[in-house]
């Protein structure tokens, strides 16, 4: 297995807010409701194949959550 293929891209804001959808600068509650739409379509129990999609959104979320509570 090439570990490489499975690293993520280094995070940036402006790529977490491309990775949720919304427009770059949008608030923590527009955030968030991306967050939770984009979870539930590609969680690996629904479909198994999206797993590096559903990485990458949760990580988009979870650097988007640090910027909003500094």
């Amino acid at each position: 297995m090439n570990i490489e293929a499975l690293m993520i891209e280094e995070m940036t804001k402006e790529r977490a807010y491309k990775i949720l959808g919304v427009p770059f600068g949008s608030d923590f509650s527009t955030t968030s409701l991306a967050f939770r739409d984009l979870r539930d379509k590609y969680h690996p129990d629904v479909s198994p194949y999206t797993r590096r999609e559903y990485t990458e959104i949760i990580a988009a979320f979870e650097y988007l959550q640090r910027l909003f509570s500094s």
